[in-house]
């Protein structure tokens, strides 16, 4: 009988998509989750087709969250993207035709966007004269010396 591939954290498989750190354990058994995640890999390889039959105007800022007979609905990273893509409704359509898909009735774009970048960390502070004056009272008074080092280097940020 043949054994299922465990999963190997040191040696993930390569997969495209973002479900790939997940996706193999997941997808080990059959049940919902592995429905999920195929639903979600086919959605994956139409977009991907249908990027290639778009005009180049129409190629980036949109996902396909669903595609069947009844509709198509496609995430806009923006307002403008998705007046774009309401615009381009037919052509939508037909590309998924020509993906392979099925051609959708009724064509919605919906608004989501893209989350924010990592912020970028304020570098510390000054410190005032007293607080540094403090932290200096409290390192010569401890006797664990990691703490008297962590200490003695946050009083050094006082520039005086």
């Amino acid at each position: 009988m043949n054994q299922p591939k465990r999963f190997n954290p040191a040696q993930p498989p390569r997969r495209e998509g973002k479900l790939h750190r997940v996706a193999p354990r997941l997808a080990q058994r059959p049940g919902p989750m592995r429905a999920m995640i195929d639903h979600a890999r086919e959605l994956e390889r139409l977009r991907r087709r249908m990027r290639q039959v778009l005009p180049d105007a129409l190629r980036e800022q949109w996902q396909l969250a669903r595609l069947d007979e009844a509709e198509m609905v496609i995430v806009a990273s923006s307002g403008a993207w998705a007046t774009r893509l309401r615009y381009a409704a037919r052509q939508l359509q037909e590309a998924a035709q020509r993906a392979g898909g099925p051609y959708p009735a009724h064509v919605t774009v919906r608004i989501a966007p893209s989350a924010p970048g990592p912020s970028r960390l304020q570098p510390p502070g000054h410190l005032s004269s007293g607080a540094a004056e403090t932290l200096r009272k409290a390192a010569a008074a401890t006797e664990d010396p990691d703490l008297r080092a962590a200490l003695e280097r946050l009083a050094s940020r006082h520039k005086g």
